[in-house]
């Protein structure tokens, strides 16, 4: 069982001085809460570590190049493994130059190059738009990693909240087209169904809560209903879909939807690591110059990938390898 009561105390400082920062936002339009975004980003934001690369990038996607930041260790030589770390924000705010921590963090501490891909947002790009550029990046990796000094054989998806549905989206696309799976799904705090209805969705509101949730599904499916293809939790088996690890916390909205993701993902026979954490909010996996449980948790995830680049999982799930 889990605690929905208890929360870390060194949250609560965040949760204040974030309060303070942007306020309550539930009644914004979608241009005052960019607008927001925008303003507040910068505090947000990581600042690039001594001895990180820091470059940009297009790689061409199915509505024009898709703008890249791209890290990596100054001192690497050869073909690095590759993370691709795609952007939360749900679906509607993103932004290259207000990265959180994981992304640079992950290219020295893995040793790898990361890539992160600006998707389009809603509304001016509705669906499917976000998932033909999470899975334009992945297939052109996969093929031309090398011309950025990476490896396409080892490459890893890795994604926060609406960044993990896409990158679990890609592993279903992956299977469906016939394209190598990636080595790993890293998913942290993921939406994997846009009409669910968990109890955790109707209790929790730290850091982000339903009406959030539902904003960004209407502003990217309009008064559509979003198709299967969308909610990776709602395709018919997730059987063939690369290994997965898991990461949820216990005040977010989204947790359910990753227990449950983890359920199936074992009944189908798709190896997976699940790690929840008491008393932690929605995003806190990159908060983890602040939040001890968050550096845990960040530090297990880097091992992990440095253990599947070393060859630990033998691409036993890697498709076409």
């Amino acid at each position: 069982m889990f605690d929905s009561h208890y929360v870390d105390p060194e949250v609560r400082p965040i949760l204040d001085m974030l309060a303070a920062q942007f306020g309550d936002y539930s009644e914004l339009n979608l241009e005052e809460i960019r607008a927001l975004y925008n303003r507040n980003g910068p505090l947000m934001a990581a600042p690039v570590p001594e001895g990180c690369v820091d470059e940009r990038k297009v790689i061409p996607g199915p509505g024009g190049d898709i703008e890249c930041r791209i890290f990596r260790p100054w001192d690497s030589k050869g073909n690095l493994p590759v993370i691709v770390h795609y952007l939360g924000g749900t679906f509607v705010a993103t932004s290259l130059d207000h990265l959180g921590p994981p992304p640079t963090a992950m290219a020295m501490q893995v040793g790898c190059l990361v890539v992160v891909p600006l998707h389009r947002v809603p509304p001016e790009h509705p669906y499917p738009a976000a998932y033909d550029d999470a899975l334009a990046v992945y297939r052109w990796l996969t093929e031309h990693a090398g011309q950025w000094g990476g490896d396409p054989q080892r490459i890893i998806l890795h994604g926060e909240s609406s960044g993990a549905t896409l990158a679990a989206s890609v592993c279903l696309e992956a299977r469906e087209t016939g394209l190598r799976q990636p080595l790993m799904q890293v998913l942290a705090e993921p939406l994997l169904d846009h009409e669910a209805e968990t109890p955790s969705l109707n209790e929790f509101r730290y850091m982000l809560a339903k009406r959030d949730i539902r904003f960004g599904s209407r502003q990217y499916f309009g008064d559509a209903r979003p198709p299967r293809r969308a909610s990776p939790l709602r395709a018919e088996t997730l059987a063939g879909v690369a290994p997965a690890y898991v990461i949820t916390a216990g005040l977010d909205p989204l947790r359910d939807e990753g227990i449950a993701y983890v359920a199936r993902l074992r009944s189908e026979g798709v190896p997976v690591t699940h790690r929840h954490h008491d008393g932690q909010i929605h995003g806190f996996f990159s908060m983890f110059p602040q939040i001890l449980q968050a550096r845990i948790a960040f530090e297990e995830v880097c091992a992990v990938m440095r253990f599947a680049f070393a060859g630990g999982l033998n691409g036993a799930h890697a498709k076409g390898s």
